[in-house]
């Protein structure tokens, strides 16, 4: 930590920053495939349910 406290400010930021940025587009992928599965396994048990 104290390394890091060391080094330039704004290169400090830019890395936290980065690091943010590629959490929120991960959530954003993540959330994304969570409803497009959602949507898929609705498509399938609503056809299983109108075949009985």
């Amino acid at each position: 930590m104290q390394k890091f406290l060391q080094q330039d400010l704004s290169s400090s930021l830019l890395s936290i920053a980065v690091l943010f940025g590629w959490l929120g587009i991960s959530f954003v992928f993540l959330r994304l495939l969570a409803l497009s599965i959602k949507k898929i396994l609705e498509a399938v048990f609503k056809n299983t349910n109108q075949l009985k």
